[in-house]
């Protein structure tokens, strides 16, 4: 027969593994709370895209002119895009936009800084998109 010392190791054995036997169990959920592979239920299509970049081919600093593409939701047909200054709360200028997307040109020289941010706006002065140009 076994002893106490000896019961007693084999007991403590035998909890370490059931607890560690706890630790091991599989994640039942993604981090948006949805069963592992599940679909989610809606998917927004991408043709509803909002944009506001810089346009691929003018992206050199010595260029005195910036072209900005934007792009507006479905069924928006005008907005508008302000530049600020990148460190101070100061809109430097505003142009309106007449179309669901297009490209705008800004000419630097006509701007008090080399760099700022555009943020793009609905009509009625909904923010949609910024970007930083530096």
């Amino acid at each position: 027969m076994l002893n106490d010392k000896t019961m007693k190791y084999i007991f403590t054995i035998l909890m370490a593994s059931i607890a560690m036997s706890g630790f091991a169990q599989k994640e039942t959920t993604d981090e948006n709370g949805r069963p592992i592979g599940a679909k989610p239920s809606a998917v927004v299509s991408s043709a509803e895209e909002v944009f506001l970049k810089r346009s691929a081919g003018n992206i050199t600093s010595a260029s005195s002119e910036v072209k900005i593409e934007y792009s507006l939701p479905s069924g928006m047909n005008s907005g508008k895009i302000i530049l600020f200054h990148p460190r101070k709360d100061q809109e430097l200028k505003q142009y309106s936009l007449n179309s669901n997307s297009g490209t705008l040109s800004i000419n630097k020289k006509e701007l008090p800084v080399e760099q700022f941010a555009a943020g793009l706006y609905s009509a009625d002065g909904s923010f949609l998109k910024s970007l930083n140009l530096y």
